[in-house]
């Protein structure tokens, strides 16, 4: 082969190469913005403390962010719930950033499914029905998950101002747990369990390494409480021997799994 004919080949190679690597994707899509914040230095990753709202236990986070988006979730080591580490809900946090699968808007019922619709159509359609209803006094109400801060706030004094009834929704609820400790104590609040201090640990269906509570701290707690003293946990502690748990449900829970000790009564 000539070399003139090799560089010629060799060029048509790379173009192709280039060619087949375009996907099509705007410049918009590819620079989050020309003229990045003063604290944000392109190239240079950023982190951020929050807290994780995947469950009611509210484990301290820090997320890293490229030019402004979100790419990491690790736990917050200084944190007084989880000390660092982080569940997988956690970890899988962006999901809910980055999901094809996500709704990206509103959505109307139409017929047997949801139809999209534009955010401006959206918010027409909502101030129509709002406005005819509150007509009706108690035919409107706010239902949502959990909320803390200034989002709580401002769905108060949103549906104060619309008279709508607001209720929480919060699939691990614990109310059960709430009342026991108003009885018990006089306080309805939930509780911080001291498992690491333990000798013994007897759950009656609660699993709390799985979605009691917390169960990131409690798995911690857990598995200090388990361990011989002296070898695998902190230093200055006086040595014993480990711990025994003796987990009493009717399901083989990850709590169940993992405790010394498996008591399966019969439901119902």
């Amino acid at each position: 082969m000539e070399r003139r004919d090799f560089l010629r080949l060799l060029g048509i190679t790379g173009a192709g190469t280039v060619t087949g690597c375009d996907q099509k994707i705007g410049p918009q899509n590819l620079i989050p913005y020309l003229v990045p914040p003063g604290d944000i230095t392109p190239g240079i990753p950023t982190w951020y403390a929050s807290t994780c709202r995947e469950c009611p236990a509210g484990c301290g986070v820090h997320v890293k962010t490229r030019e402004g988006r979100a790419i990491k979730v690790e736990g917050n080591p200084d944190s007084p719930v989880n000390r660092g580490k982080l569940c997988a809900r956690g970890q899988m946090a962006l999901q809910n950033l980055y999901d094809p699968d996500r709704l990206k808007g509103p959505k109307k019922l139409d017929g047997d499914g949801y139809a999209d619709v534009s955010w401006d159509d959206a918010v027409v359609m909502l101030a129509r029905r709002l406005q005819a209803a509150r007509a009706e006094p108690g035919s409107i109400v706010l239902l949502s998950y959990l909320q803390t801060g200034t989002r709580q706030t401002l769905y108060d004094e949103w549906s104060a101002a619309i008279g709508a009834e607001r209720i929480v929704y919060e699939p691990f609820a614990h109310e059960a747990i709430l009342e026991a400790h108003r009885r018990v104590f006089g306080q309805a609040v939930i509780p911080s369990y001291d498992i690491q201090g333990a000798e013994l640990v007897i759950s009656f269906g609660a699993d709390f390494l799985e979605t009691w509570i917390s169960p990131v701290r409690y798995g911690s707690e857990w598995s200090r409480m388990h361990a011989v003293r002296g070898e695998a946990v902190a230093e200055g502690e006086t040595p014993r021997t480990p711990g025994v748990h003796i987990a009493v449900e009717p399901r083989l829970s990850m709590t169940a799994s993992n405790a010394d000790e498996w008591i399966s009564p019969r439901p119902g």
